[in-house]
């Protein structure tokens, strides 16, 4: 577990119908077999990609429940190792999906790990507070029945921060570190985390990062969506650290594959090929910028 992470995750649910099926509002039963059926390919391209090394590699799949249980049950009787999103999903302040009966999902999925998503920005004081007073109910379930936590921290700007830094991109250059630093401290004083999955940051910023969680931290990098290129220039400055054990690449490996096959210009197999192609391309480089 603490050697190496390597997740392939595809637990998007809103953003996953509207993204790539134009859908929103309640879905239909079709649209929901179809994206069963995507989610199924993803897999297949996972588990083609997976047999390729052995299991002590540690590779992973985050799926979600609600599109993902057929797929969370097989990879669980294959020894794949399985996390559950714990987040409703497309909210902007966290909330605990299924409400007051999550244990129940939990203790009948059984994964691996629990997975929360949140959006944390210093700044949004009263909003944190209420997003601490849920996760919580979350921690204290995971620690008392053995369940290690995977925290998904997103931190995006307030509509302050993108004043003062201008672009978007210059908030993640100069603004986001010191507000991802204040959020690990903030939460680390009521949340138990086992593995932090992250944004990117920069060299000389990691350091800070990883002092502030501890010596002995646990980080996985995201992938946010973004392109090959950028995907792998945030895994080589992280790939430095001992503490940086991993990463969870999603969209960045299935979304195009997807979409050429939602246009028919792709047959099911051609894109499970290319799923696995683009995710075994990521552990490689990972393992040669590991080493």
């Amino acid at each position: 577990m603490n050697k190496q992470l390597l997740i392939l995750p595809f637990d998007h649910r809103s953003s996953f119908s509207k993204d790539l099926l134009g859908a929103t509002g309640k879905l239909t039963n079709k649209q929901k077999k179809e994206i069963e059926k995507l989610k199924q390919i993803i897999f297949a391209g996972f588990l083609k990609t997976a047999k390729q090394y052995p299991k002590d590699k540690n590779l992973g799949i985050l799926v979600d429940e609600q599109f993902g249980l057929k797929i969370l049950s097989q990879a669980k009787k294959i020894g794949i190792t399985t996390c559950l999103p714990m987040e409703k999903s497309g909210q902007p302040e966290f909330q605990i999906e299924y409400g007051n009966s999550f244990k129940q999902h939990i203790e009948k999925i059984k994964p691996d790990w629990i997975k929360v998503l949140v959006r944390y920005n210093p700044l949004n004081t009263a909003v944190n507070q209420r997003q601490i007073t849920e996760l919580k109910k979350v921690n204290q379930f995971c620690k008392k029945n053995k369940y290690p936590l995977l925290f998904e921290l997103l931190v995006p700007p307030t509509d302050k921060d993108l004043k003062l830094a201008g672009s978007q991109a210059k908030y993640d250059q100069l603004l986001r570190p010191k507000r991802t630093i204040q959020a690990i401290k903030e939460i680390k004083r009521h949340i138990s985390v086992d593995i932090w999955k992250m944004e990117w940051l920069s060299v000389k910023d990691w350091p800070k990062a990883i002092k502030t969680i501890n010596k002995n931290a646990k980080i996985i990098i995201l992938g946010r969506g973004e392109n090959e290129k950028l995907v792998k220039g945030w895994l080589k400055a992280a790939a430095g650290f001992d503490q940086i054990i991993g990463f969870a690449i999603g969209r960045t490996v299935f979304f195009n594959a997807l979409k050429k096959y939602l246009a028919k210009s792709a047959t099911s197999q051609q894109t499970i090929d290319a799923i696995a192609k683009k995710f075994n391309s990521f552990i490689k480089f990972w393992d040669q910028n590991k080493k």
